[in-house]
């Protein structure tokens, strides 16, 4: 994933007729952490708030989707004085290097942080060399 990974983002565009006023969802960017190594790559996704069953992650010629939608409901004791985010979607991906393998990858979820590992090919992963005397 070294040099061919891609990272977009969607941004968000107000739909034709919206006020700048008017609430709509957010199309938000997780922050993702991406770490390489001789086995392959992890990425660890923020997504606090996010659930297993409102999370889709696919892949498909080579581009991993991770696509969710937000949803932090407040109990109706409690009157936030100020929330960033409430709801909202988000989407994104990232272009698999040939040496990956995206048949293998490994997803889980806990306490709001997705763990995607992507395992390098065999005929990729680093090989010892034996050397024979004589």
């Amino acid at each position: 994933m070294s040099e061919q990974t891609n990272i977009q983002t969607t941004q968000q565009q107000m739909p034709a007729g919206a006020q700048s006023g008017d609430a709509m969802p957010l199309e938000l960017s997780p922050a993702v952490d991406i770490i390489e190594n001789k086995d392959g790559v992890t990425l660890l996704v923020d997504l606090p708030g996010v659930g297993k069953d409102s999370l889709d992650i696919d892949v498909d010629k080579n581009v991993l989707t991770i696509k969710g939608t937000i949803n932090l409901h407040t109990d109706e004791k409690l009157n936030a004085t100020y929330m960033d985010v409430h709801a909202g979607t988000f989407t994104r991906q990232f272009t698999l290097g040939s040496e990956l393998d995206a048949s293998a990858i490994d997803a889980s979820l806990k306490d709001g942080l997705l763990k995607l590992v992507v395992p390098r090919s065999e005929q990729h992963k680093p090989k010892k060399i034996e050397i024979k005397a004589g």
